[in-house]
């Protein structure tokens, strides 16, 4: 092997030469890879070096697939990245790419991401013009795009009809002042009922998330052989706190599960520590998978608490039934 070598600096190679043939003249054209094969040799590559460096190409891709089914959008990403960049041809690398930003767009809505995601579906598409994942990626992108567009051209109308509407529920309101005045009674209660009945059922999809979470917890331990006395004293705390859990409600409930993330990230740091690599890493994308849906139950939990919390208040105990709920504490 040449001195020079190094495998960063041949995957920045592999990089720069991509990046140029995506340009607008006509003369240039994208490397095969047999071509970026001997590139590689004769930067002083051996052929088995070749050979093991696209089998790590193929593991940073499995790697990425994992995170992706686990809600792990930006280590997906990560994952996705390294193995394009070992080898641009990597089957469905680009489609990983594509879905993991499309997935990062609809949750936190930011325009580059999407814009990302139509990149990699479109690049995808450029290999095999039949991948079903780049072909619903651009399909959900651009009918998310039309819509937009309906929007905005309504605006105008909207706010037409809005303001007609405005006038007239003013009119009414003077004309109606007692019955309005009922009305708003009756429906603020309609709202209590409602809204109480939102935070319920989000209560049930985090309790449902925490449960996923901790019925893989036996599994957690058990790719330790030879438990530590840290890791024994660790599991018997979380089998005694998720024993307290079950006997208390509300916010004394929200501080033990607290307590009980804590102790299970302690535990993960342990088994890693103790445990084999290859049979703690693909659970650890799994609990971590579950820990991001108990994250997102969370937010719509608290999201449902502070719109109930607001009609509570607006109502000055006309409805004593209905009192203020906990929320959960940030992660």
């Amino acid at each position: 092997m040449e001195p020079g070598y190094s495998e960063e600096k041949f995957k920045q190679h592999i990089r720069t030469v991509v990046t140029a043939a995506e340009g607008d003249s006509l003369e240039e054209r994208p490397l095969t890879l047999d071509e970026l094969k001997e590139l590689a040799l004769s930067m002083g590559m051996r052929d088995d070096e070749w050979e093991a460096l696209q089998k790590k190409a193929f593991v940073h891709l499995q790697l990425a697939e994992d995170h992706l089914k686990a809600r792990n959008f930006e280590q997906a990403i990560q994952e996705a990245e390294q193995a394009t960049s070992i080898n641009p041809y990597i089957p469905n690398g680009n489609s990983v790419l594509a879905k993991s930003y499309q997935m990062l767009w609809l949750e936190d809505n930011e325009t580059s991401a999407g814009e990302k995601a139509e990149y990699y579906a479109r690049k995808e598409l450029l290999t095999d013009p039949n991948d079903k994942v780049a072909i619903n990626v651009l399909s959900a992108i651009n009918k998310k795009k039309k819509l937009g567009g309906k929007d905005k051209k309504a605006i105008k109308k909207y706010l037409m009809i809005g303001g007609g509407a405005v006038l007239l529920v003013i009119i009414l309101m003077v004309l109606f002042n007692q019955g309005e005045q009922s009305a708003a009674s009756n429906e603020l209660e309609n709202q209590l009922i409602e809204a109480q009945e939102d935070v319920f059922s989000k209560l049930d999809l985090v309790e449902t998330a925490i449960d996923q979470r901790n019925a893989m917890l036996p599994d957690l331990f058990g790719v330790v052989s030879n438990e530590s006395s840290d890791l024994s004293a660790l599991n018997r705390e979380i089998d005694n706190l998720q024993n307290k859990i079950d006997e208390v409600s509300g916010s004394a409930k929200f501080e033990l599960e607290q307590k009980l993330d804590e102790q299970i990230g302690e535990a993960k740091l342990l088994v890693q520590k103790y445990g084999q690599p290859e049979s703690v890493e693909r659970l650890m994308i799994q609990i971590e998978g579950a820990e991001n849906r108990i994250a997102f139950e969370k937010k719509n939990y608290n999201d449902a608490v502070k719109s109930y919390n607001i009609l509570v208040k607006k109502s000055k105990g006309a409805y004593p039934d209905y009192e203020l709920e906990s929320y959960y504490n940030a992660d």
